[in-house]
């Protein structure tokens, strides 16, 4: 169809082999060994194959082109460089998968909330993180570095844009975390 955008996933060709609807709309991909992935047609430049970029809310890739999302890491804040140091340890010890640097950078009587909800902290943890290979990507960070905005996947959920907020306690470990989908 001449003049329709193609789709950042699929390079226009929708799941059953049905074309991508008119401009604006949004349709779902599941990725081998993911989880399913909103689509969201954008103007702008072509990838590498010449596939259109996912939606990340940028109208085009970065300077040479990009393979898929995880690609665009010139727009990831480098863990080392967040503003605060309880926070930077924490989620250091996430992406390295170090359960005992990131219990360490927690007090003892640290809580954390899901989308609102109250969660046992060690369950949470060893489930949403460590048993399920999470990775965080922060991509703003507000209030002194205790207010974040990151891509964060695991092998459970796949990648989503979430929240993160943390207290840090007097000693400079995090006492409370909560987290939900941007």
């Amino acid at each position: 169809m001449q003049g329709s955008l193609r789709c950042g996933v699929c390079g226009g060709v929708g799941e059953g082999g049905r074309r991508v609807p008119t401009r604006g709309s949004k349709h779902t991909h599941r990725p081998p060994g993911g989880a399913a992935t909103p689509a969201l047609r954008t103007a702008g430049a072509r990838l590498a194959g010449g596939r259109r970029p996912w939606s990340l809310g940028v109208s085009a890739p970065p300077p040479g082109g990009a393979a898929d999302r995880r690609e665009y890491a010139a727009m990831t804040i480098p863990l080392d460089k967040l503003s605060d140091p309880a926070v930077r340890r924490l989620l250091s010890a996430v992406n390295a998968g170090d359960q005992g640097a990131f219990f360490a950078s927690l007090t003892e009587d640290a809580t954390m909330a899901d989308d609102g909800t109250e969660r046992d902290l060690a369950q949470w943890v060893d489930r949403e993180i460590f048993s399920s290979h999470g990775h965080i990507d922060v991509q703003t960070e507000k209030g002194d570095g205790r207010a974040l905005v990151a891509n964060y996947r695991n092998d459970t959920w796949g990648e989503m844009r979430t929240s993160w907020r943390f207290t840090v306690s007097p000693d400079g470990r995090v006492s409370r975390f909560e987290t939900g989908q941007a």
